[in-house]
Protein backbone atom coordinates (compact mmCIF):
# COMPACT_ATOMS: atom_id res chain seq x y z
CA UNK A 1 0.00 0.00 0.00
CA UNK A 2 1.28 3.46 -0.73
CA UNK A 3 2.52 5.53 2.19
CA UNK A 4 -0.37 7.98 1.87
CA UNK A 5 -2.95 5.18 2.01
CA UNK A 6 -1.17 3.61 4.97
CA UNK A 7 -1.37 6.91 6.81
CA UNK A 8 -5.09 7.19 6.11
CA UNK A 9 -5.68 3.61 7.21
CA UNK A 10 -3.80 4.19 10.47
CA UNK A 11 -5.93 7.22 11.26
CA UNK A 12 -9.20 5.30 10.90
CA UNK A 13 -8.31 1.85 12.24
CA UNK A 14 -10.44 2.41 15.34
CA UNK A 15 -13.65 2.53 13.31
CA UNK A 16 -12.42 0.81 10.09
CA UNK A 17 -14.79 2.96 8.03
CA UNK A 18 -15.30 6.56 6.93
CA UNK A 19 -17.85 8.29 4.74
CA UNK A 20 -17.63 10.32 1.54
CA UNK A 21 -20.40 12.42 0.03
CA UNK A 22 -20.30 12.29 -3.74
CA UNK A 23 -21.78 14.96 -6.04
CA UNK A 24 -24.96 12.94 -6.59
CA UNK A 25 -25.68 12.78 -2.87
CA UNK A 26 -25.13 9.03 -2.66
CA UNK A 27 -23.17 8.02 0.42
CA UNK A 28 -19.89 6.24 -0.26
CA UNK A 29 -18.27 4.26 2.55
CA UNK A 30 -14.58 3.40 2.61
CA UNK A 31 -13.62 0.24 4.47
CA UNK A 32 -10.19 -1.04 5.50
CA UNK A 33 -9.87 -4.77 4.76
CA UNK A 34 -6.94 -6.62 6.35
CA UNK A 35 -5.25 -9.41 4.42
CA UNK A 36 -4.67 -11.58 7.50
CA UNK A 37 -8.29 -11.71 8.73
CA UNK A 38 -11.04 -13.88 7.28
CA UNK A 39 -14.56 -12.50 6.79
CA UNK A 40 -14.36 -9.12 8.44
CA UNK A 41 -17.74 -7.64 9.26
CA UNK A 42 -18.17 -4.06 8.04
CA UNK A 43 -20.61 -1.48 9.35
CA UNK A 44 -22.43 -1.55 6.01
CA UNK A 45 -26.02 -2.77 6.27
CA UNK A 46 -27.44 -3.93 2.95
CA UNK A 47 -30.52 -2.13 1.67
CA UNK A 48 -33.45 -3.57 -0.25
CA UNK A 49 -33.87 -2.48 -3.87
CA UNK A 50 -30.32 -1.13 -4.03
CA UNK A 51 -27.29 -1.89 -6.16
CA UNK A 52 -24.00 -2.19 -4.30
CA UNK A 53 -20.89 -0.93 -6.10
CA UNK A 54 -17.26 -1.21 -5.05
CA UNK A 55 -13.88 0.08 -6.16
CA UNK A 56 -10.27 -0.48 -5.10
CA UNK A 57 -7.32 1.40 -6.60
CA UNK A 58 -5.16 -0.64 -8.97
CA UNK A 59 -1.98 0.09 -7.02
CA UNK A 60 -3.43 -0.65 -3.57
CA UNK A 61 -1.63 -3.91 -2.76
CA UNK A 62 -1.90 -6.74 -0.26
CA UNK A 63 -0.40 -10.25 -0.33
CA UNK A 64 -1.73 -13.75 0.37
CA UNK A 65 1.81 -15.11 0.58
CA UNK A 66 4.69 -12.76 1.38
CA UNK A 67 7.32 -15.36 0.46
CA UNK A 68 5.91 -15.79 -3.05
CA UNK A 69 4.64 -12.23 -3.52
CA UNK A 70 6.72 -9.91 -1.32
CA UNK A 71 5.62 -6.88 -3.35
CA UNK A 72 2.00 -7.94 -3.08
CA UNK A 73 -0.82 -7.90 -5.63
CA UNK A 74 -4.03 -5.95 -6.07
CA UNK A 75 -7.62 -6.87 -5.20
CA UNK A 76 -8.03 -8.95 -8.36
CA UNK A 77 -5.63 -11.49 -6.87
CA UNK A 78 -3.62 -13.76 -9.17
CA UNK A 79 -5.01 -15.90 -12.03
CA UNK A 80 -4.88 -19.22 -10.16
CA UNK A 81 -8.17 -20.92 -9.18
CA UNK A 82 -8.65 -21.38 -5.44
CA UNK A 83 -9.00 -24.90 -3.99
CA UNK A 84 -11.93 -26.34 -2.02
CA UNK A 85 -10.91 -25.04 1.42
CA UNK A 86 -10.67 -21.43 0.23
CA UNK A 87 -13.33 -18.80 0.88
CA UNK A 88 -14.57 -19.10 -2.72
CA UNK A 89 -13.22 -22.12 -4.62
CA UNK A 90 -12.51 -21.74 -8.35
CA UNK A 91 -12.18 -17.95 -8.13
CA UNK A 92 -8.73 -16.32 -8.23
CA UNK A 93 -6.54 -16.64 -5.14
CA UNK A 94 -6.05 -13.33 -3.32
CA UNK A 95 -9.18 -11.75 -4.81
CA UNK A 96 -11.36 -9.43 -2.72
CA UNK A 97 -14.63 -11.18 -1.81
CA UNK A 98 -17.87 -10.05 -0.23
CA UNK A 99 -20.56 -11.94 1.66
CA UNK A 100 -24.14 -10.92 2.44
CA UNK A 101 -24.47 -11.85 6.09
CA UNK A 102 -24.34 -15.64 6.23
CA UNK A 103 -25.61 -15.79 2.63
CA UNK A 104 -24.04 -15.77 -0.80
CA UNK A 105 -20.44 -14.91 -1.60
CA UNK A 106 -19.70 -12.24 -4.20
CA UNK A 107 -16.44 -12.29 -6.22
CA UNK A 108 -15.51 -8.61 -6.15
CA UNK A 109 -11.95 -7.87 -7.24
CA UNK A 110 -10.96 -4.30 -8.08
CA UNK A 111 -14.40 -3.03 -9.07
CA UNK A 112 -17.91 -4.05 -9.98
CA UNK A 113 -21.52 -4.05 -8.84
CA UNK A 114 -24.22 -6.45 -7.71
CA UNK A 115 -27.94 -6.28 -7.03
CA UNK A 116 -28.96 -6.73 -3.40
CA UNK A 117 -31.64 -9.39 -3.27
CA UNK A 118 -34.80 -8.86 -1.18
CA UNK A 119 -33.87 -11.58 1.33
CA UNK A 120 -30.48 -9.91 1.94
CA UNK A 121 -31.97 -6.69 3.28
CA UNK A 122 -30.69 -5.80 6.75
CA UNK A 123 -27.64 -8.09 6.60
CA UNK A 124 -24.15 -6.80 7.24
CA UNK A 125 -21.62 -6.91 4.41
CA UNK A 126 -18.55 -9.03 5.15
CA UNK A 127 -15.27 -8.72 3.24
CA UNK A 128 -12.20 -10.93 2.93
CA UNK A 129 -9.35 -12.02 0.72
CA UNK A 130 -9.87 -15.30 -1.12
CA UNK A 131 -7.51 -17.53 0.86
CA UNK A 132 -7.40 -20.91 2.59
CA UNK A 133 -9.81 -20.69 5.54
CA UNK A 134 -8.43 -23.69 7.42
CA UNK A 135 -4.81 -23.70 6.25
CA UNK A 136 -5.20 -27.02 4.48
CA UNK A 137 -2.67 -26.22 1.75
CA UNK A 138 -0.37 -23.83 3.60
CA UNK A 139 -0.44 -21.16 6.26
CA UNK A 140 -3.87 -19.84 5.31
CA UNK A 141 -4.34 -16.26 6.49
CA UNK A 142 -1.32 -16.39 8.82
CA UNK A 143 1.23 -15.48 6.15
CA UNK A 144 -0.83 -12.70 4.59
CA UNK A 145 0.21 -9.07 4.73
CA UNK A 146 -1.19 -5.61 4.09
CA UNK A 147 -4.62 -4.06 3.81
CA UNK A 148 -6.64 -2.33 1.12
CA UNK A 149 -9.22 0.45 1.07
CA UNK A 150 -12.53 -0.49 -0.52
CA UNK A 151 -14.95 2.26 -1.52
CA UNK A 152 -18.53 0.99 -1.39
CA UNK A 153 -21.75 2.72 -2.40
CA UNK A 154 -25.36 1.57 -2.29
CA UNK A 155 -27.45 3.11 -5.06
CA UNK A 156 -31.27 2.98 -5.05
CA UNK A 157 -32.84 1.15 -7.96
CA UNK A 158 -36.06 2.28 -9.60
CA UNK A 159 -38.87 -0.08 -8.67
CA UNK A 160 -42.08 -0.21 -10.68
CA UNK A 161 -45.28 -1.97 -9.66
CA UNK A 162 -46.93 -2.66 -12.99
CA UNK A 163 -50.48 -3.91 -13.21
CA UNK A 164 -52.07 -5.23 -16.40
CA UNK A 165 -55.84 -5.17 -15.99
CA UNK A 166 -57.76 -7.20 -18.58
CA UNK A 167 -60.93 -9.10 -19.36
CA UNK A 168 -61.16 -12.71 -20.43
CA UNK A 169 -60.36 -13.20 -24.11
CA UNK A 170 -58.59 -9.85 -24.48
CA UNK A 171 -56.52 -10.10 -27.71
CA UNK A 172 -54.06 -7.38 -26.70
CA UNK A 173 -52.99 -8.56 -23.27
CA UNK A 174 -50.15 -10.87 -24.41
CA UNK A 175 -48.54 -8.24 -26.63
CA UNK A 176 -48.86 -5.71 -23.82
CA UNK A 177 -47.15 -8.06 -21.38
CA UNK A 178 -44.31 -8.74 -23.84
CA UNK A 179 -43.75 -5.02 -24.40
CA UNK A 180 -43.60 -4.45 -20.65
CA UNK A 181 -41.04 -7.21 -20.13
CA UNK A 182 -38.86 -5.80 -22.92
CA UNK A 183 -38.99 -2.26 -21.54
CA UNK A 184 -38.17 -3.41 -18.01
CA UNK A 185 -35.00 -5.07 -19.33
CA UNK A 186 -34.04 -2.15 -21.56
CA UNK A 187 -34.56 0.44 -18.82
CA UNK A 188 -32.78 -1.74 -16.23
CA UNK A 189 -35.38 -1.36 -13.50
CA UNK A 190 -36.89 -3.70 -10.95
CA UNK A 191 -40.53 -4.46 -11.59
CA UNK A 192 -43.36 -6.36 -9.98
CA UNK A 193 -45.72 -7.26 -12.82
CA UNK A 194 -49.25 -8.38 -11.98
CA UNK A 195 -51.98 -9.69 -14.25
CA UNK A 196 -55.39 -8.67 -12.91
CA UNK A 197 -58.46 -10.31 -14.42
CA UNK A 198 -61.59 -8.14 -14.30
CA UNK A 199 -64.57 -10.49 -14.12
CA UNK A 200 -67.61 -8.42 -13.10
CA UNK A 201 -69.06 -4.98 -13.65
CA UNK A 202 -68.63 -4.35 -9.93
CA UNK A 203 -64.92 -5.14 -10.23
CA UNK A 204 -64.69 -2.68 -13.11
CA UNK A 205 -66.42 0.03 -11.08
CA UNK A 206 -64.32 -0.45 -7.96
CA UNK A 207 -61.06 -0.51 -9.90
CA UNK A 208 -62.07 2.35 -12.25
CA UNK A 209 -61.53 0.00 -15.17
CA UNK A 210 -62.26 1.63 -18.53
CA UNK A 211 -61.22 -1.16 -20.90
CA UNK A 212 -58.90 -4.06 -21.63
CA UNK A 213 -55.95 -4.02 -21.57
CA UNK A 214 -55.21 -1.27 -19.03
CA UNK A 215 -51.65 -0.71 -17.80
CA UNK A 216 -50.97 1.05 -14.52
CA UNK A 217 -47.51 1.84 -13.18
CA UNK A 218 -47.35 2.48 -9.46
CA UNK A 219 -51.11 2.94 -9.57
CA UNK A 220 -51.17 5.50 -12.39
CA UNK A 221 -52.58 4.79 -15.84
CA UNK A 222 -50.02 5.16 -18.64
CA UNK A 223 -52.50 7.53 -20.34
CA UNK A 224 -52.70 10.56 -18.09
CA UNK A 225 -56.04 11.77 -19.48
CA UNK A 226 -57.80 8.53 -18.55
CA UNK A 227 -58.74 9.94 -15.12
CA UNK A 228 -61.36 12.09 -16.85
CA UNK A 229 -63.18 8.99 -18.17
CA UNK A 230 -65.85 7.61 -15.81
CA UNK A 231 -67.41 5.05 -18.15
CA UNK A 232 -66.33 1.85 -16.37
CA UNK A 233 -67.20 -1.61 -17.65
CA UNK A 234 -66.20 -4.93 -19.20
CA UNK A 235 -65.04 -3.86 -22.63
CA UNK A 236 -62.01 -3.62 -24.87
CA UNK A 237 -59.86 -0.51 -24.89
CA UNK A 238 -58.40 1.30 -27.88
CA UNK A 239 -55.20 3.32 -27.92
CA UNK A 240 -54.35 6.12 -30.36
CA UNK A 241 -50.94 5.22 -31.79
CA UNK A 242 -49.65 7.71 -34.38
CA UNK A 243 -53.19 8.58 -35.39
CA UNK A 244 -54.35 4.97 -35.67
CA UNK A 245 -56.40 2.88 -33.24
CA UNK A 246 -54.71 -0.09 -31.57
CA UNK A 247 -55.97 -2.77 -29.23
CA UNK A 248 -52.93 -2.39 -26.97
CA UNK A 249 -50.49 0.39 -25.96
CA UNK A 250 -47.30 0.91 -27.92
CA UNK A 251 -43.90 0.01 -26.53
CA UNK A 252 -42.89 3.68 -26.62
CA UNK A 253 -45.95 4.60 -24.58
CA UNK A 254 -44.99 2.09 -21.90
CA UNK A 255 -41.36 3.23 -21.96
CA UNK A 256 -42.31 6.89 -21.56
CA UNK A 257 -44.44 6.05 -18.53
CA UNK A 258 -41.68 4.00 -16.89
CA UNK A 259 -39.09 6.73 -17.48
CA UNK A 260 -41.22 9.13 -15.44
CA UNK A 261 -40.77 7.03 -12.30
CA UNK A 262 -38.91 9.07 -9.68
Amino acid sequence: MKKLLSTIAFAILASSIFLINNPEGILAEVVVVHANEAWQRTDIILKKNHTIKWHVKDDDYWSFNTAMFPEGHNADGIPVPALESYALPEEDIGMLLGKTGEGRIIPMGLSGSDYIRPEEEGNYLYLTMNDDLIGKFGEGFKDNNGEILVTITQIPRRVAKIGILFIEGCPGVLTTAEYIKEVVVEEDIDAEISLILIETAEDARQLHFTGSPTVRINGADIETNIVDIKNYGLRSRLYNIDGKESGYPSKDMIKDAIQKIK
